[in-house]
């Protein structure tokens, strides 16, 4: 049962803020309905008295729950229709403002009304019947409050709500009576006992929120455990076993990079190249799945970890944890009374006992047993009563008749729930709002902020406050009472705890929805026509369904696909126009609408029929332009358009969005001009970026009416201003919520402007000393401006200056105190750094006491960097120095002394003749192109770097001999590319990778090389010479390679080097490109990913790899029919594409129908003259096992038919058909659902019947999300 009153108080708030408006009351008048609304306001105000009394008794009387529920169905539509009112007045106030004279024909309508033109009228005539039928469903609610007894109680009880809890209250890192827990699991995780399995598994087991994930945090991030093991990863899994994201994860916290890969297989083959003979920690959290099989697949990367790994599972679920381990689970068990006593004592009262208020001992004591000793529920209760602080108001949550009232099976506790009812009221509408977000979400404040402003959720203040700061605060509030809980994975995001996620859904109730890809589930679960507010994951791929299931949701206001955040734009989702264009129409009350992410390349312009929306997220799109109706949107707070990098315009009516606050339109490098009107845009807060016109459009000057900036800002084309009072004008240095400040010039203009006035026009444009980060870009002017070196600016933290290429001095910036990343990039007429670049009268050691990381980057004719000390030495003194980088520097002939143990990134890049010497801390270094470097340190002591743990040297083309490497005890990488005169290597004992490229002179791997005791991954391309060395046997040895490449090694005899199934016992991916040699058999019968590209002699394939997942063969060569023996049954992607030396046998031979587990299927030609796959398999069925959901076809010439091919494939999802000119039609079926994504390529007939809007097939394939229809390359239609 819902807590109806959730919304309702925030909307009847809203209710009245409106009817209030001036603007509202003179509309109301000229359309003769001023006397409905005001009977509106009489009778919200008698019902609004009574809510308090009907909150109380909703949970035990149904007929008040349905009143309620009637009462908040009807806000809404109120709220709708009073809402058409504001945007109408608005509207006309636009219009009277721009001072604009209708043509529009007149009509003989009332004499109230004798200056409306047909619009007005239509409107009047419109909203006439609304405003009837909202006063008649009125009157009707207050005629039941006598008959349901709801009585005023507004002068019977205090209000509920309280001050906000001062800023000084808990840390939320207090924890209680887990310090025994912490020590046994400590024990089990330290322990080095054998065990019978590849990885140890210890699960946590215990009822929600009782403290397993604390428990967790506790260890993984206990001193003891960081030294014991290698790496550590932490991955929430959640209801939803999602094998791919939570391998992804994993991979990304364990390299600590991205992750590109799209596909299972390449993810986890990099997760178990990572974690390969490491000791390592994972940590599983919040495990729900019971499946062995899923658990099975996710583990196989870990089990090629060293002795002593082991994963941490947290679960709810004994089942669970007997599935995932073989050992039995940790049971936590609830705290101690006292311990729970300590804890609400802690949260409650700020301190850990009752000394100072005895007499609420006692009542303390009640309370956690109520709470029964679980320690959320006591941490949320004591968060409710630390603004408490009686024995009264203690009393009064104990003795609430809210305990009592039966869970049925919400699992929602008593203590959440009492502590959600007594929530301030403005709260409680914020925090059901977040029910849409599914369990273990991370959200961005921010982004809800901005949605809870578009919902109406925020209180105008009449202070200075901007609802942007409300909504801070709020949040922060909600923070501070355990609602929300920072997100262990990311301190910039928040999560909700489930049990705190569970009560959000059941306070909102049937107003709130979550969408799955199951229809039938989302029929079921809500009751479509009371939902206001809707999300759903975002998928790859969106399903038709799931979209057509929200027709029966009329009054939908927040429509919200997750993520709703598009970082970088990476991720693109697919959605078929025709879905979207008939899903607009739907959403006309939305308040809240996203498609960000989503490759959508046109905004219908029913867009502008929107009218109630404040919120549009389209960032991360395909859009290129905006449609001019959209200028219409005039309630619009929030538009963004970040990462649509094909946008080339904004709406030129953008002025007419008067409520617009943010605008962000960051990474959008095709929109180069912007419309004039900006500037009365007054409410905007975030402007991403400005690009200035030379005429008619942005102007400079404009940013001096938008004085409430914050944030980022960059301005670019600024070679167009050509008068200086413009950019004073703009009035940067009183924006003092503006931190980061981009100042552009267009890098491709002349120097016909002159550099005085640039100089001036970057004087000129001097910020606020708040600022953060500054980058200077192309300005042509002879130096910086003073204020750049201005050590006023306290809080700059990075700064990069680029492209100024007339400028012969750096400016000043060793006396910034907070400085941590700078950057100088393309200053081409530098030629040397010295003490100027501290500051006058400074010396090195005295600067850049933050700087942490420093660049400098394509400066030609810099020769001498000089770090003249007191006592004139050449040293630097970076203190916390700890990258720097150096590329495009061929002239610079040394770099300073660094002592500087701090520094552990190194790069130096296209600088020939640069001599340095190494700091002993160094762990990454990087040599490009310093081609005549001959040895590696010079005369630098090479012992020193004995922290080294990664090496690339590239295109080094003097340097003969990498022996100095076999003195570095901790290196595991190395990189060695297109350094032509290597001619050997040393043997590094340590080494995990090995990659070799383009390096001519390399002409024998010895077999010391293939047998380092801890390399797994080996890599060799384009070694011409390379051979093994002639004498050595392998037979009989054995390597720990897991992942071999070699590519365009014509001299290296695989046959030999692969040659013994025992050489290459760990191997269990293999790629092979450009081998002249037969290949005769493979080393490892356990091998799963095989890729072979121009390889001779494959006839003995697939026989022999019984546990292969991954078959790629790419134009090979075979004397005999391919295949020749059976596919293994753990097959899960086989492409074949037949060169001219392959033949291939009848598909139907293949047996691939017995594949159980396929999932992809390519081929590519093999068969020039087939024209049907006919018949069917081996046993009588299908070609192909219906557990396939890819399928790629491509060069068959003659084939008319795939009737047969495509037969029984009824989870198919994917269908590509490239280069098939004779076919021209496709089986029904295999269009249908649950097709997501289709393309034609070269395929001339069939691309006609599919072609938009006229091609027959095109009714049956407008619904799938993606469908890319090409000729000759040429893109025809996208979806």
């Amino acid at each position: 049962m819902a807590l109806i009153e959730v919304f309702l108080g925030a909307i009847i708030k809203v209710i009245f803020d409106k009817l209030a408006s001036v603007d509202l009351k003179k509309l109301a008048r000229s359309e003769g309905l001023d006397t409905q609304l005001k009977r509106w306001s009489q009778v919200l105000s008698l019902i609004q008295a009574v809510l308090d009394d009907a909150e109380e008794k909703q949970n035990m009387r149904i007929a008040v729950k349905q009143w309620l529920d009637d009462l908040q169905d009807l806000a809404y539509d109120m709220d709708d229709v009073i809402d058409e009112f504001s945007t109408e007045a608005c509207r006309r106030k636009l219009m009277e403002a721009q001072g604009s004279t209708s043509k529009v024909r007149k009509v003989k309508i009332p004499s109230c009304c004798t200056n409306f033109s047909i619009k007005d009228y239509k409107f009047n005539r419109k909203m006439a019947p609304k405003v009837v039928e909202i006063t008649r469903r009125l009157e009707s609610l207050k005629e039941q409050i006598k008959i349901l007894h709801l009585v005023d109680t507004v002068a019977k009880r205090p209000n509920k709500t309280r001050d906000r809890l001062p800023s000084t209250s808990l840390v939320e890192s207090y924890v209680y009576g887990r310090e025994n827990d912490k020590k046994e699991l400590l024990k089990l995780l330290l322990s080095n006992e054998s065990s019978d399995d590849q990885v140890v598994v210890i699960p946590i087991v215990g009822m929600g929120g009782v403290g397993k994930t604390t428990l967790a945090q506790m260890v993984y991030n206990d001193d003891r455990v960081n030294e014991v093991f290698d790496s550590k990863a932490w991955a929430c899994v959640s209801d939803d076993f999602d094998i791919f994201g939570v391998t992804k994860t994993i991979l990304k916290a364990i390299t600590s990079g991205g992750c590109d890969y799209e596909d299972l297989n390449m993810v986890q083959v990099k997760l178990s190249e990572a974690l390969t003979r490491k000791r390592f920690l994972i940590v599983l959290d919040d495990v729900w799945n019971e499946k062995y099989e899923d658990w099975d697949i996710l583990r196989r990367p870990f089990l090629v970890g060293s002795s002593g790994s082991k994963i941490i599972v947290t679960t709810r679920h004994h089942r669970v944890a007997s599935v995932m381990s073989s050992t039995a689970g940790y049971s936590l068990k609830e705290l101690t009374n006292d311990e729970s006593l300590w804890l609400l004592a802690r949260h409650a009262l700020g301190r850990t006992n009752f000394d100072r208020h005895p007499n609420l001992e006692g009542i303390g004591r009640s309370i956690v047993r109520k709470c029964k000793n679980l320690p959320l529920a006591v941490k949320t209760l004591g968060g409710l009563l630390r603004a408490r602080s009686t024995p009264d108001e203690w009393t009064d949550i104990l003795n609430s008749e809210i305990w009592e009232i039966k869970e049925d099976q919400s699992d929602i506790l008593p203590a959440l729930r009492l502590s959600y009812y007594h929530l301030p009221a403005h709260l409680k509408p914020c925090f059901a709002y977040c029910s849409i977000f599914p369990k273990d979400y991370e959200f961005d404040k921010y982004e809800l902020v901005l949605l809870w402003m578009a919902e109406g959720f925020l209180e105008e203040s009449k202070s200075s406050d901007l609802m942007e700061d409300i909504g801070d605060n709020y949040f922060k509030e909600l923070l501070m009472r355990s609602f929300f809980q920072q997100s262990s994975s990311n301190s910039s995001r928040f999560v909700m705890h489930d049990l705190i996620n569970d009560l959000a859904r059941y306070v909102a109730g049937d107003f709130c929805s979550r969408l799955t890809d199951d229809v039938e589930e989302n029929i079921k679960c809500t009751i479509l026509d009371k939902v206001r507010y809707a999300s759903f994951t975002s998928s790859w791929y969106e399903a038709s369904q799931k979209f057509k299931t929200l027709q029966k949701a009329k009054h939908l206001r927040s429509f919200l696909p997750l993520p709703i955040f598009a970082e970088d734009g990476s991720d693109e989702f697919y959605i078929a126009k025709k879905v979207m264009a008939e899903l607009l129409p739907e959403l006309r009350y939305s308040r809240v609408l996203s498609f960000g992410g989503y490759a959508i390349s046109e905004l219908p312009d029913s867009i502008s029929e929107l009218i109630h929306l404040r919120y549009l997220n389209l960032s991360g799109t395909r859009l290129k332009l905006l449609p001019e109706s959209m200028s219409n949107l005039c309630n619009l707070q929030t538009l963004r358009l970040g990462n649509c990098r094909e946008l080339i315009n904004l709406p030129v009516g953008i002025r007419k969005l008067i409520n617009l606050r943010h605008l962000e339109n960051f990474n959008t490098s095709q929109l180069h001009e912007m419309p004039s009107g900006i500037d009365q845009l007054t409410s905007l807060q975030t402007l991403s970026k400005v690009v200035v016109s030379k005429h008619g459009g942005f102007r400079l000057k404009d940013l001096g009416n938008l004085s409430l900036l914050a944030g980022s800002l960059a301005i670019l084309e600024l070679q167009n201003v050509t008068n200086v009072q413009e950019a004073r004008d703009a009035n940067l240095k009183n924006k003092r919520d503006l931190d980061k400040i981009v100042l552009a010039w267009n890098s491709e203009y002349d120097d016909s402007l002159s550099k005085v006035l640039q100089q001036d026009l970057l004087e000129a444009l001097r910020p606020h000393t708040n600022l953060t980060s500054l980058e200077i870009e192309f300005c042509k002017g002879d130096k910086f401006s003073s204020w750049v070196e201005d050590s006023s600016f306290t809080k700059l933290v990075k700064v990069s200056l680029r492209g100024c290429t007339h400028c012969k001095c750096l400016p000043s910036l060793g006396q910034l105190p907070v400085l941590k990343d700078l950057s100088i990039q393309s200053m081409l007429e530098v030629k040397a750094i010295g003490t100027e670049l501290c500051g006058k009268d400074c010396y090195w050691e005295s600067s850049f006491p933050s700087l942490e990381s420093l660049t400098f980057d394509d400066m030609p004719e810099w020769e001498e960097w000089t770090c003249l000390s007191s006592a004139g030495e050449n040293k630097c003194h970076f203190p916390l120095l700890q990258k720097l980088c150096i590329s495009g520097c061929p002239k610079l002939k040394s770099i300073p002394v660094l002592h500087r143990p701090s520094l552990s990134e190194l790069k130096l890049e296209e600088c020939s003749d640069v001599f340095m010497q190494f700091p002993s801390g160094l762990e990454d270094i990087t040599l490009r192109s310093c081609y005549q470097l001959k040895n590696l340190w010079g005369s630098s002591n090479t012992i020193n770097l004995v922290q080294l743990k990664s090496l690339v040297v590239s295109n080094c083309s003097r340097l003969s001999s990498l022996e100095e490497l076999g003195v570095l005890p901790m290196l595991k990488y190395l990189e060695i590319e297109s350094c032509s005169a290597l001619q050997s290597l040393p043997t590094l004992s340590g080494l995990n990778t090995l990659e070799i490229s383009g390096c001519s002179a390399l002409s024998c791997l010895p077999v010391d090389k293939l047998l380092l005791p801890q390399l797994t991954n080996l890599n060799i391309r384009h070694c011409l010479k390379l051979s093994l060395t002639p004498e050595i046997v392998i037979e009989d040895t054995s390597t720990s390679i897991e992942s071999l490449e070699i590519v365009g090694c014509p001299c290296l005899n695989l046959r030999t080097m692969l040659g013994s199934v025992y050489s290459f016992a760990s191997l269990r991916s293999l790629y092979i490109s450009d081998c002249d040699y037969h290949l005769d058999q493979l080393p490892n019968p356990s091998m799963e990913y095989l890729y072979l590209h121009r390889c001779k002699n494959i006839s003995y394939l697939p026989s022999g790899l019984g546990r292969l997942r991954s078959l790629v063969l790419l134009s090979c060569s075979s004397p005999l029919l391919f295949p020749q023996g059976d596919f293994p049954p753990s097959l899960q992607i086989l492409h074949i594409e037949a060169g001219e030396n392959l033949q291939l046998k009848p598909l139907s031979e293949w047996g691939l129908n017995r594949l159980t587990v396929l999932r992809s299927f390519g081929i590519v030609g093999g068969y020039p003259d087939l024209e049907s796959f006919s018949g069917s398999g081996d046993d009588g069925l299908a070609l192909l096992p219906p557990t396939l959901r890819s399928v790629y076809i491509l060069d068959l010439p003659n084939v008319k038919s795939l009737s047969t091919f495509l037969r029984g494939l009824s989870a198919l999802t994917h269908l590509q058909i490239t280069n098939c000119p004779e076919l021209g039609s496709l089986p029904k079926e295999s269009l249908s659902n649950p097709l997501q994504g289709l393309v034609i390529d070269k395929c001339p007939l069939l691309e006609k019947r599919c072609l938009m809007d006229r091609g027959d097939y095109w009714p049956m394939i407008e619904e799938i999300p993606c469908v890319v229809i090409r000729s000759d390359g040429t893109r025809y239609a996208e979806i």
